[in-house]
């Protein structure tokens, strides 16, 4: 898949129709896409994976001390916004783990973005470009962090912000909100976060 690629997916409703993932940001497609990009290919009808709700932001807290006491050390997850008032989502997936703080290499992340998450053809996919050395940044004082600069990341006031520009990873759709010197911060409904794990 070419990087910031306009998903022209061909993706197909999976064999179990029933969200037994417990998201109340996304349903059971939205599983079959993310596992076609995790897995780097163009359609999926299988989710080889296991996605567990490790964190919601309404339930548990939405502080970064909530999202690292519950995320930390669980191997590679999937971290879902939800734009308020619209169908708007996005996030990024972490193949490592949260923990310690300190940059993490990969060359395996990603951001996206769904304009509609009701409509597939309006998702993007950004794969992690040649500053992999910076794909994922881990401090206790964040939340989920992407990129140098940070290209996506809840800061240390809980805000969701995104540098204006994207280092890392190829351009996906954020909503443009509001400035704050170089950073454009944007408002967040609610955010979950899957444990990723092959089945």
């Amino acid at each position: 898949m070419a990087p910031s690629k306009k998903s022209s997916l061909n993706i197909q409703p999976p064999r179990k129709s029933k969200n037994v993932c417990g998201s109340v940001i996304i349903g059971p497609q939205h599983f079959a896409i993310f596992s076609s990009w995790i897995e780097k290919k163009d359609a999926s009808r299988n989710i080889p994976y296991n996605f567990n709700l490790l964190y919601r932001a309404s339930r548990d807290g939405n502080t970064a001390a909530a999202f690292h006491t519950k995320c930390n050390n669980k191997g590679a997850t999937i971290v879902i916004l939800k734009i308020p008032n619209s169908e708007h989502i996005l996030g990024g997936y972490n193949p490592l783990q949260w923990g310690s703080n300190a940059w993490k290499s990969t060359r395996d992340s990603f951001l996206f973005s769904f304009t509609n998450k009701n409509d597939h053809n309006s998702a993007k996919v950004g794969h992690v470009n040649t500053d992999y050395g910076n794909a994922i940044y881990c401090h206790q004082n964040y939340g989920p962090a992407f990129g140098g600069g940070h290209d996506l990341f809840q800061d240390s006031d809980s805000k969701w912000k995104n540098y204006s520009g994207f280092y890392s990873y190829s351009e996906v759709d954020i909503p443009q909100s509001h400035k704050s010197g170089c950073y454009n911060i944007f408002d967040v409904e609610d955010y979950e976060v899957f444990q990723v794990i092959k089945k």
